[in-house]
């Protein structure tokens, strides 16, 4: 049996491999620059090959491997806090932690989702938050959607930048002159700067979405601030620009500690309240559907451009634009959503001294 370690550095991603002893079955390998196809196919070949059996060892921190692994037949073990070391979360560790403590491992099943067995736990850490929430949203440094009186909306794009996706839904938003906002994850925009140029050129908010989709609750003061500034530094290096301020959680995974911790980093988190569950890959029209059923003054609608086959997405986003206009609503940048936020509170203080 052998086990692989799937970590992640500036430059990518990084595979150690290890026999059941926990004695190295070859050199780590490193994957620079690279979209998250070229190691999952060298993980596919190397679980061919292993004698005796081949898991792939990940971390919460990392949730955009396993289900191409798992899809593809390859066994993946999920390891959780308390065994997980803030900032010393290497291939090699999470190798080891395969060959000498399987059994506090979680075996990920296919149609599961990377925190699978974990909903109860998300569920609370997220209602801790009220208190939170409601003191950085008077402070600008959260956004929720729905909230707002005005007739706007926002669209949100998570999980890309992607070479297919990415220009198919940009090419939309430009024949219908319309906004939106893209939370890249990092290690995709360091494998596509050129769609992220694109995104910023055409006048497109960019948002942070961490460097791997990390669930931020496992995460201590290191590993979050490298997972926030991997992700600024690569979108900086695409644009040529400076930090964006917006900051999309994984999964809306969030705890008191990580809010705050966020907002001292000179972020806005931003929520929303439109779920269209376009990951699923429902059909444009049942996209459209939620979208024009969930909406209010203030929406904030998330659908994604990137983690797997997002054709549907594109497909339902013209009727979708539409649909929102002939509603009544009108299109706008986050900014724009935050400014019109900020004017309503103030007018309530105004009016309520």
């Amino acid at each position: 049996m052998r086990f692989a370690g799937v970590g992640l550095t500036r430059e990518g991603y990084r595979i150690a491999v290890v026999d059941a002893d926990g004695r190295p079955a070859g050199p780590p390998e490193t994957h620079r620059r690279c979209a998250v196809e070229r190691p999952v196919a060298r993980l596919v070949a190397l679980a061919r090959r292993a004698p005796g059996g081949f898991a792939v060892v990940v971390d919460s921190a990392n949730g955009i491997l396993d289900a191409a692994l798992v899809a593809a037949g390859v066994a993946v073990l999920r390891a959780d806090p308390p065994l997980l070391v803030d900032g010393r979360v290497t291939a090699e560790a999470l190798a080891e932690l395969g060959a000498s403590r399987p059994e506090s491992l979680v075996a990920l099943a296919g149609g599961g989702w990377t925190l699978s067995g974990r909903e109860e736990e998300i569920r609370a850490a997220e209602a801790a938050c009220a208190p939170v929430e409601r003191t950085l949203g008077a402070q600008g440094r959260l956004l929720r959607g729905g909230e707002g009186t005005a007739p706007v909306v926002a669209l949100t794009f998570d999980d890309g930048p992607h070479p297919e996706h990415t220009p198919r839904i940009l090419d939309v938003l430009r024949r219908h002159e319309a906004p939106a906002a893209f939370f890249c994850i990092g290690l995709h925009a360091l494998a596509y700067p050129g769609v992220v140029r694109r995104v910023a050129a055409e006048g497109h908010t960019l948002g942070n979405h961490t460097w791997s989709h990390a669930y931020l609750p496992d995460l201590g003061p290191i590993g979050l601030h490298r997972q926030l500034s991997f992700t600024a530094e690569a979108i900086a290096a695409a644009t040529g620009g400076g930090p964006v301020p917006w900051l999309r959680p994984p999964y809306g995974g969030r705890s008191p500690e990580v809010l705050e911790r966020v907002a001292e980093s000179g972020l806005t988190t931003v929520l929303w309240d439109v779920e269209t569950n376009d990951w699923a890959r429902p059909g444009p029209e049942v996209v459209t559907e939620r979208v024009l059923r969930q909406v209010r003054p203030g929406s904030v609608v998330l659908m994604h451009d990137g983690g797997g086959d997002r054709s549907r997405t594109a497909a339902a986003l013209p009727a979708v634009i539409t649909g929102l206009r002939e509603r009544g609503y009108r299109l706008v940048a986050l900014e724009e959503l935050a400014a019109e936020r900020t004017a309503a509170r103030r007018a309530a203080a105004a009016r309520h001294p």
